[in-house]
């Protein structure tokens, strides 16, 4: 491949890290790596990365929440899972979630790059299908202006939450104070402390209490309402994230 191929390598064994780096770097890759979830999200802001060797079990968010953001936020980017998970529910999760391909850790080199490369060689195939349709597709004067039907729109002055292309559903000022902190920073984990701290409330045992069972009974009502699911995660012990696309739509 050739060296203007990036390629960040998320896994937070360090050994393996920089074996994975070194043998990518000595195949002509240009590869750098990261040991979070966050140390990713750093790298991203600075520039789009042609793939992404992704380890689940990190120690700040899972990798199978990572890859479902990853997949909307950079569609041309190849995903490739590499995991000590190998039982089948969770390469199907892994699959769904948005990888390209899933493989368990104790994998030579050899074969991890050779499925680097495949997943870059069929996405660059698909580029260049997508580029020729492209090519023969109407005007931009003939299509009409794309709306916002693929994001979750939160207003905040009528209290109400509308899906992807679906009507809104009304929510609860703690509610809507709970997903107006998450959306600010969709993809990123906040802690209940700081979604607490939001809403003006102490961190005491009944409010995380009352913290969790409003994320619970907020995912039960856009399920039921909505008839899909909230994009929505929750970490133990360390806060929620909001893994869709979002807008937040502020009073006039």
């Amino acid at each position: 491949m050739p060296s203007t191929t990036r390629i960040i390598v998320v896994e937070d064994d360090p050994d393996l890290r920089i074996d994975l780096v070194d043998y990518l770097t000595l195949k002509g890759y240009m590869a750098m790596g990261a040991a979070s979830a966050q140390h990713l999200w750093n790298l991203l802001a600075m520039h789009a990365p042609d793939l992404v060797l992704l380890d689940i079990g990190l120690p700040d968010q899972s990798g199978l929440d990572v890859a479902p953001v990853l997949r909307q936020r950079f569609p041309a980017t190849g995903i490739v899972m590499l995991t000590a998970f190998g039982d089948e529910g969770m390469r199907v999760a892994g699959l769904d979630g948005g990888a390209d391909a899933y493989l368990v850790k104790g994998a030579s080199l050899e074969v991890i790059e050779a499925t680097c490369r495949s997943v870059l060689r069929r996405l660059a195939l698909h580029t260049q299908a997508a580029a020729s349709q492209a090519s023969m597709a109407p005007s931009a004067q003939s299509i009409p202006a794309l709306d916002k039907a693929q994001d979750w729109l939160l207003h905040v002055a009528n209290c109400t939450l509308n899906g992807p292309g679906q009507t809104g559903v009304e929510l609860t000022v703690m509610e809507v104070s709970f997903l107006q902190r998450l959306m600010r920073t969709p993809g990123l984990t906040v802690s209940r402390t700081e979604l607490l701290n939001h809403m003006g409330k102490p961190e005491t045992l009944n409010n995380l209490r009352n913290l969790d069972g409003c994320a619970a009974r907020l995912r039960k009502k856009v399920e039921q309402d909505m008839g899909q699911a909230l994009p929505l995660r929750s970490f133990y012990g360390q806060g929620y994230v909001f893994t869709g696309t979002c807008q937040i739509i502020q009073p006039a």
